[in-house]
């Protein structure tokens, strides 16, 4: 048959970016990260294995993590004029973040989730060090539309997913409901990544039946809320 085209509708945006002084930033990350895994404890997220920090390391006074925190902010700004109608510029220093990070050893992996909650409108993560090639430990993007989420096939769909192939050096930010997971990690040293949510005053974001989690907003709800008992 001739003349047949297939439109792929709606993307979702993706930002990716590679950090220019990644090969000097690295090791100061890596050496920083496993200081932390020895003196602070875990907690039990999507991860199965591994030590997932607590979501806290945007405060913590270490060099390179407050380096690292220092290139997101421009990157979210990049990321929210590509997928939103933006009346004005966006400030990039409103951003707020949690931060963690992740090591996972031979066999651990990240169940499939997202981090959707009020305030946070989006997530990323960035690959501190994939432990090498052909390792696994890939991140896989997954197809929340409504349709595959509501309704059951006797076949795939042929783009269900999206694989990312871990780079070191590599950040990606994305919508906080995204859906992804971790596959599991077939390396000799520890991986170890850094994850993070954000939210900016100038894109709020709700759930329904649920708690704002960042200061900024929780203020904003609070002054919304008096405003109404005013009325």
């Amino acid at each position: 048959m001739q003349n047949l085209q297939t439109i792929s509708l709606f993307p979702t945006h993706i930002l990716q970016s590679t950090l220019q002084d990644a090969v000097t930033l690295n090791p100061e990350l890596v050496a920083e990260v496993l200081q932390l895994r020895v003196a602070r404890l875990g907690v039990n997220k999507t991860n199965v294995g591994g030590w997932h920090s607590p979501p806290d390391l945007q405060f913590v006074q270490l060099p390179a993590l407050q380096q690292f925190v220092s290139e997101i902010y421009t990157r979210l700004t990049a990321w929210a004029e590509q997928y939103f109608q933006l009346p004005t510029p966006l400030d990039p220093t409103l951003w707020q973040i949690e931060l963690w990070a992740n090591c996972n050893e031979r066999g651990h992996f990240n169940k499939a989730h997202d981090h959707f909650r009020s305030g946070i409108i989006a997530s990323g993560f960035y690959y501190v060090r994939c432990g090498g090639d052909d390792v696994g430990g890939e991140t896989v993007f997954l197809n929340q539309q409504s349709c595959p989420l509501n309704i059951s096939l006797n076949v795939p769909l042929r783009t269900p997913e999206y694989q990312v192939t871990p780079v070191d050096g590599t950040m990606y930010i994305f919508p906080s409901w995204l859906g992804h997971r971790v596959l599991p990690y077939r390396g000799d040293v520890t991986r170890i990544s850094l994850a993070f949510n954000a939210h900016h005053p100038a894109l709020n974001v709700f759930k329904h039946g649920d708690k704002p989690r960042f200061k900024m907003l929780k203020t904003l709800l609070g002054r919304a809320d008096f405003m109404k008992g005013r009325r």
